[in-house]
């Protein structure tokens, strides 16, 4: 069997046989069964006392529900004994216990693959591992299944009282097992996520485990409370995100119990009714709610693997290729589109529209980071280009697909594609007197967009230390100082333009008049074009000298 197993994953292999020892296996196991006792212990406290000599109230009880109280009057039948509610007793043991295998997978998972990442990388082992010839996924693969192993053993000793919870609160046994697939889907996309994050150059190396974990939980730990509140549907692009919380599915196993849900009192009834993709519900419906939800999931672990499968073996690589950028794009833009157009009423479109472009921004801002090559990978691109100069045709197929040209065509396709998929959703939608906004609003967007990622390839082709900062902390400040420029001009009632250079011009252009949003349009076409010329005028240069000084040397 370990000969199988070896042959199988020889990195799953590695993994298990240098974590599950015996004292591993014995402090994993009183750690779960010891967590179960007490959640088991806490809920049976909340039953009523034998004694009988006084009213009581609990939260298991049938009755009058106590004043400023989720308690109910315990009542007692024909043999005096108490009459309790099971189902909900089992119901909350589930969840308990679901929100808690939810927490600590992602959370302790994460942290445990990047921290195990890390330090392979500091100790110069990770490039062993990719001298050998299986490949990335295989390897990946057996980090994700091996690394987390006692982390995966505390959870399946849990797994009998879970299942039986779920089962005597009458969830019915494929809602449960489904639920289990999207917590499996989610571990995969989380994972994935965070194997990324651990293949990216990063200034602090040691920081990256608690930068992983501590995001996780703090979208944990907010989606966690919106759900639980009822406050989860916005009808902006913004409902997306809560489909990658994996609790988000509770609600639907708490609903095929019947029980009222003024006595289940955390979870609001039918949260996912109104949610709509493009104009259309389809996660009314449990089962077909469900797979849905394990299907996003699934569509964005696939394009997390393109990027490690990129990166593992030749780290200076980019995240992704040229042409993979076009196609996520296309995909991406496809599904915030469908949750940004879930309403008719004009109020909800500006908000929608304001939501998605401040998706299209993140969007852009990881493409540009995703496929802007650095000074030495654009200077020998630039070399080659000089020595082939006179085959200028296949230029315009270096600029567009090829991996180590400079990324701004690229990024501007990928904005001629977002835009060419929404722009006629905005004539299809009554935007009334918005219309006209909205357009001028997604052409500066654009623009903008354009404009960070020229410059960010700028910085990167140039001769300095920390060139990925430099880029970083500029793009941020283009980001943030127009918004500081508007709310001063609000304030004092001057000219608005620095709106007309965000991210979002559309919450001022009703205040502008259109000769000035046409001088700030050209404006940033002026900018665009100059930094452009800058740019190709240093990489002409580069490649001259290099290719002279090729040639210089003596045979």
């Amino acid at each position: 069997m370990l000969n199988n197993l070896l042959d199988w994953n020889p990195q799953f292999f590695r993994e298990i046989r240098g974590r599950v020892k015996k004292r591993n296996i014995i402090i994993a196991s009183i750690a779960s069964v010891l967590t179960q006792f007490l959640i088991v212990l806490c809920h049976l406290g909340e039953l009523p006392d034998i004694d009988l000599g006084h009213p009581q109230y609990s939260r298991y009880c049938f009755g009058f529900e106590k004043a400023y109280s989720s308690s109910y009057l315990c009542k007692t039948d024909m043999l005096e004994n108490w009459v309790i509610n099971w189902q909900l007793f089992w119901l909350d043991i589930f969840v308990v216990l679901s929100v808690l295998s939810i927490f600590s997978l992602l959370i302790v998972g994460t942290y445990m693959l990047v921290a195990d990442l890390t330090k392979e990388e500091s100790k110069g082992t990770l490039n062993f591992i990719r001298l050998t010839p299986q490949t990335a996924t295989n390897i990946l693969i057996g980090k994700i299944l091996g690394v987390p192993i006692m982390l995966y053993g505390m959870l399946l000793l849990a797994l009998p009282l879970h299942f039986t919870a779920g089962l005597h609160a009458n969830i019915p046994v494929s809602l449960v097992f489904g639920f289990y697939a999207v917590i499996i889907a989610s571990c995969a996309f989380f994972y994935s996520a965070a194997i990324l994050l651990s293949l990216l150059n990063f200034p602090i190396a040691g920081f990256k485990p608690w930068l992983s974990s501590g995001v996780i939980f703090f979208f944990l730990f907010v989606m966690t409370g919106i759900v639980w509140n009822g406050y989860s549907i916005t009808n902006t692009a913004f409902d997306w995100l809560s489909l990658f919380y994996p609790g988000r599915v509770l609600p639907y196993l708490s609903d095929t119990t019947h029980i009222s849900h003024n006595t289940i009192d955390y979870f609001y009834p039918n949260q996912l009714s109104s949610l709509l993709f493009y104009g259309q519900s389809w996660w009314v419906t449990p089962g077909v709610g469900m797979s849905l939800i394990f299907g996003n999931y699934i569509v964005w672990t696939y394009w997390l693997w393109q990027g490690i499968e990129r990166r593992f073996h030749n780290p200076s690589n980019t995240i992704l290729s040229k042409e993979q950028s076009y196609w996520f794009t296309g995909s991406f833009v496809a599904t915030i589109l469908g949750f940004s157009l879930q309403t008719t009423k004009t109020s909800y479109l500006i908000a929608s529209f304001i939501s998605l472009q401040c998706f299209l921004l993140v969007m852009f801002l990881g493409l540009i980071a995703a496929l802007s090559p650095h000074r030495q990978t654009l200077h020998d691109w630039a070399r080659y280009r000089h020595q082939l100069g006179k085959d200028g045709n296949k230029l315009w197929k270096e600029l567009i697909i090829g991996e180590k040209s400079p990324s701004t065509v690229a990024i501007a396709i990928n904005l001629m594609i977002a835009i060419s998929y929404i722009l006629p959703s905005l004539f299809f939608f009554p935007f009334k007197d918005g219309l006209s906004n909205a357009l001028w609003g997604l052409l500066i967007s654009a623009n903008v967009i354009l404009l960070y990622a020229i410059i960010a390839q700028f910085i990167l082709s140039m001769k300095f230390q920390k060139r990925a900062v430099v880029a970083s902390a500029t793009i941020l400040s283009l980001i943030i100082v127009p918004f500081f420029l508007l709310t001063f001009a609000q304030a004092r009632g001057d000219s608005l333009i620095a709106g007309l250079f965000t991210f979002i011009p559309v919450v001022i252009l009703e205040q502008v008049q259109l000769s000035t949003v046409m001088v700030a349009i050209l404006g940033q076409w002026l900018t665009i074009a100059l930094v452009g010329f800058q740019m190709t005028k240093q990489l002409r240069q580069a490649g001259a000298s290099e290719t002279k000084m090729l040639f210089s040397e003596p045979s």
